[in-house]
């Protein structure tokens, strides 16, 4: 009755929401091959609990070819775009064959779900929204008996071969996953499915179902602008083991195959997924730091290993000091931080001092821990940048910098680093990662516009716009892909739009280089005149001085402009390419 009684909640909120007759935030249209209209509270609502106000448009049901080769035509100007389809909607003749037992329908429904997914890339490229894609739900036609094995086979086939190929008409075309599949597998399909309102009105689920939709949808939506938590940190006693290292010694802690060492084992098989999939991972424990290094360096049944920690903070200081340290190590902010601990008086202390990061606290049933990170949701719906994946090592590379940078004068580090800048013209392999830039750097961001993926391709096509980005590298390793800058061409003159990096490559003259390149293309193409704003926000005071730095002259609060001749040139120990 819980589930039942947040979806009718969530109705009365939104109900509420409408009778006020408000403005919105962005509009998200809606085209399906059943009736989708009662999904609207469900997806309004959670998007109003985070301080998003949606308008909702739906498309007439079953009709998702027509509104595709005109999504704004159909549903006028959209931040996001939901398709959302079953296989028993739009190859229901062939399914039913397939049920059957008929050996050529799978091969139909294969390429009328290719086509399908051609279609939907095709407009995805053409449009400036972002685009959220279903992947189809395992078909429930109507007088199916899904326990009769020989059928439910067939139908597995079916969906198999649906899935694949349209995820092959996708192509690359980068788009967020709807997994209708996973979704429909965690409610269950009787308690996911209305057979009666499916007759009747062609809308096939519960409302216990819409809401879960509803809410993931909302959350796939959020995800764009609020990019999940950056690094989680650990506790280590209790925690990645059982037991207390300086009691029990390496020996004597409870890690491996057998319960309850089997349940730490998959804990950290989990977080280092997590790791691989950018998620940086931290230690602050109360422990000997040589103990804590014995166990990662010397026990067999440790998944995780030294390399694989971006700091390390083994002392007896509040976990709260150390949290903050890690997250200036990091240089993130303190709300990027998950902690995970066994001991409600740490993450008492914790919540009081920093309450801005998350907390996660190990279950009383050990047998629950590795599933705690997933249950949370926390960092459902990631997308992973190549600069995420290596972003552990990156950190380690950045310390051997800073060791470097003590040993020499700033000039002679400047120049040892043996700094390279790949100078990138936007393509669509860039745009994943320029739209996760825009939305997630704050502090070296001079007007902190975000975007999504849409909005960049069209800044790309723009005849109008310069979109640039660079990738870095120095002796040490490869920085990424951590600049971007879009310049918008007027009559008179270029502006900047936005000029942002990550704080990676701060002060070592990058921000230099990048800008005089990027105007000196753009002055090639005409005007050698730039103007140039700094919006202040609570995180940007790093760059307030930025243009005046760089030979911009003050105009009104925030507002510069500058001659090419007045731009300070390119640092000569940066090499461009």
């Amino acid at each position: 009755m819980a589930k039942l009684d947040q979806a009718l909640a969530a109705q009365r909120k939104w109900s509420a929401h409408q009778r006020e007759n408000p403005s919105s935030d962005i509009a998200i249209g809606v085209a399906a091959s059943f009736t989708a209209q009662p999904l609207e509270p469900f997806l309004g609502a959670p998007l109003l609990d985070a301080g998003v106000r949606a308008e909702l448009r739906f498309a007439e049901y079953n009709q998702i070819h027509q509104v595709c080769y005109d999504v704004s035509g159909t549903l006028g100007v959209l931040d996001f775009f939901v398709v959302l389809w079953r296989i028993e909607d739009m190859f229901a003749g062939a399914l039913e064959r397939a049920a059957a037992g008929d050996p050529s329908a799978v091969a139909d429904i294969a390429a009328a779900a290719g086509e399908l997914g051609s279609t939907v890339a095709r407009a995805a490229r053409e449009s400036a929204g972002s685009f959220i894609v279903a992947v189809p739900p395992f078909p429930r036609p109507i007088g199916v008996d899904l326990l009769d094995s020989v059928v439910s086979r067939r139908l597995g086939s079916a969906h198999a071969a649906a899935v694949d190929a349209f995820s092959a008409g996708l192509a690359d075309t980068p788009v967020r996953w709807a997994d209708l599949n996973a979704w429909q597998m965690a409610t269950g399909i009787a308690e996911s499915h209305d057979v009666v309102k499916a007759m009747v009105y062609r809308q096939p689920y519960t409302t216990r179902f819409w809401h879960e939709v509803g809410g993931h949808l909302a959350d796939l939506v959020l995800r764009e602008s609020r990019p999940a938590p950056k690094c989680i940190v650990l506790d280590c006693d209790n925690t990645l083991w059982g037991g207390v290292i300086g009691e029990d010694g390496v020996g004597g802690i409870e890690l491996g195959s057998a319960f309850p060492g089997s349940a730490y084992q998959e804990f950290q098989k989990v977080l280092k997924s997590l790791k691989n999939r950018g998620v940086l991972l931290a230690i602050a424990s109360k422990n000997n730091p040589k103990e804590v290094d014995d166990v990662f360096s010397h026990h067999d049944d440790m998944v995780l290993r030294a390399e694989d920690v971006a700091v390390w903070r083994v002392n007896w200081s509040p976990k709260s000091q150390n949290l903050r340290e890690i997250a200036a190590e990091l240089n993130i902010g303190i709300d990027s931080l998950v902690m995970i601990d066994d001991s409600h008086y740490e993450l008492a202390e914790i919540g009081n001092a920093v309450p801005e990061v998350g907390l996660l606290q190990v279950p009383e049933e050990v047998g629950l821990l590795p599933d705690l990170i997933a249950s949370s949701g926390l960092f459902r719906n990631l997308k992973v940048s190549a600069e995420d994946a290596a972003r552990t090592d990156m950190i380690r590379q950045e310390s051997a910098r800073r060791q470097l940078a003590d040993a020499m004068s700033r000039e002679e580090f400047l120049a040892s680093l043996e700094l390279v800048m790949d100078y990138v013209d936007v393509g669509d392999e860039h745009v994943g990662r320029v739209a996760q830039l825009t939305n997630k750097t704050n502090q070296f961001n001079l007007t902190t516009i975000r975007r999504t993926e849409a909005e960049i391709r069209a800044l790309v096509a723009s005849e109008d716009h310069l979109v640039r980005a660079i990738r870095v590298a120095d002796k040490f390793g490869d920085y990424g892909l951590v600049g971007v800058a879009v310049l918008e061409r007027s009559d008179a003159e270029w502006k900047v739009d936005t000029f942002l990096m990550s704080c990676r490559v701060l002060s070592r003259g990058i921000e230099t280089a990048f800008l005089a390149t990027v105007v000196a293309e753009a002055a090639d193409r005409g005007p050698k005149t730039f103007a140039a704003r700094y919006v202040p926000t609570p995180k940007n005071v790093l760059v307030k001085n930025l243009y005046p730095e760089h030979g911009f002259r003050e105009e009104a609060p925030g507002e510069f402009r500058a001659d090419l001749s007045e731009i300070v040139p390119r640092p000569e120990y940066v090499k461009v390419r």
